[in-house]
């Protein structure tokens, strides 16, 4: 029976260079960084390593033809557990293990619930970074108390025309929920 080596889990990117494609590459490289937040720079980066070894080599596929890049992931695991408990007027440390999912299994229950081109195709994606920027600057005019400017009153109306267009390209079925599968790759 032949074997194949992996090398450590790898969900997010932390074992080749930090995330290169968060959501599909709608956002690209950088986008899940949170300096502001005084994390670990791993995490800070939105590398989020993972300890485990990896178990299985796959990418994610839909049923429009959509593949995503190679995935390293564990899978199920025993995790080390400590608890304490009194002994003769003493604690003492007592170790245990765990079975935890792995980062197959949480890709399967949480992140494939669809696939990203399919939900924001073009132009749909850079529209929806067009709100998000809107968002922002009327987050940032709220701050500066000044909600009620026309300023505000106009990007309300153009986030809601851009909402509007999505609606509608949902209900056309441009824009759809395509969920994803994980494909065992050699």
């Amino acid at each position: 029976m032949a074997t194949l080596l992996l090398g450590r889990c790898n969900p997010y990117g932390a074992e080749t260079g930090g995330p290169k494609r968060v959501l599909g590459g709608l956002y690209g490289p950088r986008s899940a960084e949170t300096p502001e937040m005084n994390l670990p720079d791993s995490v800070a980066q939105g590398e989020w390593p993972c300890t485990q070894p990896a178990q299985v080599r796959c990418r994610a596929v839909c049923r429009c033809g959509h593949k995503g890049q190679l995935m390293q992931l564990c899978s199920w695991h025993d995790d080390d557990t400590w608890t304490s408990e009194l002994v003769a007027g003493e604690f003492r440390r007592v170790h245990g293990t765990v079975r935890a999912r792995g980062h197959y299994e949480e890709f399967l229950s949480r992140q494939a619930g669809f696939c990203p081109p399919c939900a924001w195709p073009a132009p749909y994606a850079e529209l929806q970074k067009e709100i998000q920027g809107w968002q922002a600057e009327m987050h940032r005019l709220y701050v500066l108390a000044k909600w009620d400017s026309p300023r505000v009153r106009q990007l309300q109306t153009m986030v809601e025309d851009a909402g509007k267009m999505m609606d509608l390209a949902r209900f056309q079925g441009i824009i759809h929920n395509c969920p994803l599968t994980l494909v065992a790759v050699s």
